[in-house]
């Protein structure tokens, strides 16, 4: 099997003559990328998957915190290069009861400028 080229199949809904092969990556790149980024995020430390809320609107409205939550949490980790490392879970402990004034004051704010709040 060594020597047989490995095979990908990947799906769109663009003709194959309309992407070039540095294309179809690029496709493929992005796709990897968010399944990865958001994705990932939102099953493994958002514990989305997990959820047994089956009301609709209410997963509706539990999905969109989740997702307001991830956003913040970018938002957080990129204001300080010491976070690059940073967890959503890490977000969430900054952000918990004795930093409770400086997460309103993000939410709350009309410029990004709330996380420096002291």
């Amino acid at each position: 099997m060594g020597d047989q080229p490995d095979l990908q199949y990947l799906l769109t809904s663009r003709a194959p003559e309309r992407l070039s092969a540095p294309q179809w990556l690029a496709a493929q790149r992005a796709y990897r990328g968010i399944e990865a980024g958001l994705h990932q995020r939102l099953d493994v430390s958002a514990a989305e998957d997990r959820s047994r809320v089956r009301h609709r609107n209410a997963a509706w409205v539990l999905g969109m915190f989740r997702r307001i939550s991830v956003s913040l949490f970018m938002h957080w980790r990129n204001q300080d290069s010491k976070r690059a490392k940073s967890t959503l879970a890490d977000f969430h402990e900054e952000m918990g009861l004795e930093h409770q004034r400086r997460a309103f004051a993000l939410v709350n704010s009309k410029e990004s400028r709330a996380l420096e709040a002291s």
